[in-house]
């Protein structure tokens, strides 16, 4: 479908792809993953055929259909939501036009030839599977989180996440061969994501996703591509079977040339002993040649291996750590978002605070960690207990003009080997030079991550995390598992990632209606919303009649073109 040969791309003036060969088949379902920078959303770019590569080519198939999904797509339409997501099925629609020309036709003159044009209009249009238009929008705007209600909203009401939404609703729904999808589940929660793995799953053409959720990728995803400095490694298997060959490799080839490395030492020892005693010397010159002709294995590149995340053990303290008694809550001048919440955090817990959107899980953080005060009951410490609280809007308060390196080292205290900051800095994708950046000049997400290494350098038994995922790769959070996996503290979350939460979390607690239910374990249903069925309508509250009688469409799952990028 397409391929690159020798793909080169430089951003001001460093190669950061090169030499790339890919090639995307029919039934392929890509993940392409890597560090944040690494080139992943550049390779997608040419892929679209939106940037064009400095040395080598892009084949795509003629006629090959490609549905973009860029990182901060937007539904840039004043039409109603319903409208714009049905807009892509341009085929369907138009086999619905001949259909209803037809109708016409056959109504004006209904002689044979008039009845044999309806009667193959009709056959192609539910071939097609046209009948089924309206039910497969109000599914996708369903499953994706839009309520009815919003259904003939213009666009350009929503809000920016939203319109992201509308934008990928659009793009499932139209007709593309090839999806290209960069970081899809920006802006969508658990459930959204949830949906949308599943019909990723299922969708019958070729996929390329870039992404960092997990369970999505593995789910979805047949293949994966790997960019690591300017190459790209694919891989016959989804991201998680991948990472893990990685790293049995790199240990296999670790060990292999630490076995020879001794081997040399050994045999140029026998040499350097041997060679002036005439007894030995002809074994010392056999051994010497040995060496000229052995094929030295290349040494393994420290660099490939980020550093780990260790976080510094929980200092003691009581075996309940905080509790809430009787908490109602809410924002300062709105409504009440908790109500009559109890809850008690028992050391070594990690609770995942799962919910929709809105219902109260950062107001839950903010009151756990006092920075909001309850408007009825207490939120009550255990002995010894030291609460850090991670936010996204932390990192918006780092002082602009620091380095990474010191704003961590002044927030941590004196205390801190500013080794350490280097090292856990590394563990969260900010090593070598990026660390002596000042603030002001790294992006929202290296600020975002300068925020959290503040956090887990901090000695904390209780660690409330909100969002500690946005903003990293899928390597980086594997490190944050594995770091909050070997702690002994208390952790609390809030987290859209699946498989952040199916690996760390102990308990479960579910935030809706202004209650809180904790429970022990992580299941399936916790990822599925309060009301699992699928909502599905044929025509949604508030169509006129004229619109219910048009032609439905589309009920195979194909993808509608927010860019296409066709062959001549």
């Amino acid at each position: 479908m397409i391929r690159t040969e020798g793909l080169t791309v430089r951003l001001g003036g460093d190669a950061i792809l090169r030499e790339v060969r890919l090639g995307v088949h029919p039934g392929d379902r890509l993940a392409v993953i890597g560090r944040n920078g690494s080139g992943k959303t550049t390779l997608l770019r040419v892929l679209a055929g939106e940037l064009e590569p400095d040395a080598g080519r892009v084949l795509r198939r003629g006629g090959l259909r490609v549905g973009y999904l860029p990182q901060h797509a937007v539904a840039a339409s004043s039409r109603p939501l319903w409208d714009e997501a049905r807009s892509g099925m341009r085929r369907l629609l138009a086999l619905g036009e001949r259909l209803r020309a037809a109708e016409a036709a056959l109504a004006d003159d209904p002689s044979p030839a008039a009845v044999a044009a309806h009667e193959q209009a009709a056959e192609a249009f539910r071939l097609a599977g046209g009948w089924a238009l309206d039910e497969r929008v109000g599914e996708v705007l369903a499953g994706l989180g839009f309520r009815k209600a919003d259904w003939r909203r213009p666009c350009d009401t929503f809000s920016g996440g939203w319109q992201v939404r509308a934008a990928l609703a659009k793009l499932l729904l139209g007709e593309a061969d090839l999806l290209l999808l960069d970081e899809p589940t920006n802006h969508l929660d658990l459930h959204a994501r949830a949906w949308l793995a599943g019909f990723l799953a299922r969708w019958p053409g070729a996929l390329v996703v870039v992404g960092h959720d997990r369970h999505l990728l593995d789910r979805a995803c047949n293949r994966t591509a790997e960019v690591r400095r300017g190459r790209v490694t694919v891989f016959d298997g989804p991201p998680s079977a991948w990472l893990a060959e990685r790293d049995r490799r790199r240990a296999a080839e670790e060990a292999a040339w630490r076995a020879q490395q001794a081997e040399i030492a050994r045999m140029e020892r026998f040499v350097e002993r041997f060679r002036g005693k005439p007894s030995k010397a002809s074994q010392a010159r056999a051994r010497a040649r040995a060496l000229e002709r052995m094929e030295r294995l290349p040494e393994p590149d420290r660099a490939e291996r980020a550093p780990r995340l260790v976080l510094p053990p929980a200092p003691e303290g009581a075996p309940v750590v905080a509790s809430l008694r009787g908490v109602r809550a809410g924002w300062p001048e709105g409504p009440d978002v908790l109500r009559e919440v109890d809850l008690e955090l028992h050391r070594g817990w990690r609770v995942a605070v799962l919910g929709p959107n809105g219902a109260g899980k950062s107001t839950l953080l903010h009151v756990l960690a006092g920075r909001l005060r309850p408007r009825e009951g207490r939120r009550v410490l255990g002995r010894g207990a030291r609460v850090g609280l991670f936010t996204q809007a932390v990192a918006r308060d780092l002082p602009a003009g620091d380095r990474a390196l010191d704003a961590c080292l002044a927030a941590a205290g004196a205390a801190v080997d500013p080794l350490r900051v280097r090292t856990v800095l590394g563990a969260l994708g900010l090593s070598g030079d990026a660390a002596l950046r000042r603030v002001g000049e790294l992006s929202g997400g290296e600020r975002a991550r300068v925020a959290l290494a503040i956090h887990v350098l901090r000695p904390r038994n209780l660690l409330l995390l909100d969002e500690p995922t946005n903003h990293l790769d899928a390597e980086t959070i594997g490190e944050l598992v594995r770091a909050l996996g070997e702690w002994d503290g208390t952790a609390v979350f809030a987290s859209h990632d699946r498989w952040f939460v199916e690996r760390v979390a102990t308990h479960v607690l579910h935030v809706r209606g202004g209650r809180a239910e904790l429970r022990e374990g992580v299941r399936p249903e916790d990822f599925e919303p309060p009301d699992a069925r699928l909502r599905r309508s044929a025509v949604p509250a508030g169509l006129s009649d004229e619109r219910a009688a048009e032609t439905p469409a589309a009920g195979a799952a194909a993808a509608c073109l927010l860019y296409t990028s066709d062959a001549a």
